[in-house]
């Protein structure tokens, strides 16, 4: 439970992080709210691995997941930003991605509710 809501926590910090900014009219703002996103991402990174390591402890199964884990992670911010850049007509646009961010709290909280009843 402690996990679902440090990942819940972090997903918010990284959304209004990541989203804010392009409301903002100063660049030391934007910075600091970038910064801000940064903290989010890193309690998200270690917190896949953790949980990969929960699931699956020890042997091959892990050990392949953890580098399905680093590869996703290297493959999905190349492709992300080359997608959303191709996309989007202004950089202050790809501030919306953020809301992929809301997507990804909603499942988490939907997925804990359905566990508890199964449970």
């Amino acid at each position: 439970m402690l996990k679902v809501a440090v990942l819940s926590l972090s997903l918010l910090v990284c959304f209004f992080g990541g989203f804010l900014p392009m409301f903002v009219p100063s660049l030391t703002l934007e910075i600091v709210l970038r910064v801000i996103c940064g903290f989010g991402v890193g309690l998200i990174q270690p917190l896949s691995a953790s949980l990969i390591v929960d699931c699956f402890k020890k042997g091959s199964e892990a050990d392949a997941l953890m580098g399905i884990r680093s590869t996703m992670v290297g493959l999905g911010a190349t492709i992300f930003s080359s997608a959303i850049t191709g996309m989007t007509s202004t950089w202050k646009l790809l501030n919306f991605a953020a809301v992929l961010m809301i997507v990804c709290i909603i499942m988490i909280v939907a997925f804990n509710a359905f566990d508890k009843k199964r449970n």
